[in-house]
């Protein structure tokens, strides 16, 4: 696979957060230099949160090895977090 980017990293996060929940909006997909990372920023019922995702882990999405386990489950944690974290 070539190199990945920002734009393509936020079009993969934004399909699956939207196949784990459509309430939870992706707002921005930042590059975190020194850790070889991507913090991504929710919003869930008016409420936002974030959580770095591994290259590794969407590169791997994307090439279909895994079946994208490893994206769903670091995607659901950081959903599930945002819904237990500002529960009512």
């Amino acid at each position: 696979m070539a190199n990945l980017t920002i734009k393509i990293a936020e079009e993969t996060l934004r399909s699956a957060i939207e196949n784990l929940d459509k309430r939870v909006q992706l707002l921005s997909v930042n590059d975190i230099k020194k850790k070889d990372m991507y913090r991504v920023s929710l919003l869930k019922d008016g409420r936002s949160g974030s959580a770095d995702i591994s290259k590794e882990v969407i590169k791997t999405f994307l090439a279909g090895e895994g079946k994208g386990q490893g994206l769903r489950k670091a995607l659901g944690k950081a959903v599930s977090r945002l819904s237990i974290n500002y529960r009512t």
